[in-house]
């Protein structure tokens, strides 16, 4: 194998961060945040209705540009500039997970909360999630 075939080549611990960034995490954190708000009671459930309508946002800046039909209208170039020039590009792309994230943590220590495995299973995606997104920057 050529040296410089393999230095151009991304690493799988890169490849793998770029899909659950792209596909999975803040989908995720949506489906917790959902599962929480319909648990919850009062500081903890508006917590995670923020999470959820963030993670709503995200998803749908990302995946309504590429609807037929939808591209041309006022929504669609909304969606498109958030998603390549606006708020969800910010750090390369990490402020969107960033910001459900923060929500969905702090629903997790207000007042109100319900449901501790879903605490559990966050802070295990959360950990790993931001432990690849740190070993991909070292």
């Amino acid at each position: 194998m050529n040296s410089l075939t393999s230095f151009f080549e991304p690493s799988p611990t890169l490849l793998a961060f770029l899909l659950i960034k792209t596909f999975f995490y803040v989908e995720f954190v949506g489906a917790l945040a959902l599962i929480r708000s319909n648990s919850a009671k009062g500081p903890s459930r508006i917590a995670a209705i923020l999470a959820l309508l963030v993670a709503l946002i995200g998803v749908a800046a990302k995946y309504l540009p590429a609807l037929e039909g939808f591209a041309d209208t006022d929504a669609g170039l909304f969606a498109s500039t958030l998603v390549h020039q606006g708020v969800l590009n910010e750090g390369s792309g990490m402020a969107l997970p960033f910001a459900v994230s923060t929500l969905f943590g702090l629903s997790c220590v207000l007042k109100g909360r319900r449901w501790w495995v879903l605490d559990v299973i966050f802070a295990i995606a959360a950990c790993a999630f931001f432990g690849l997104w740190i070993y991909t920057l070292v």
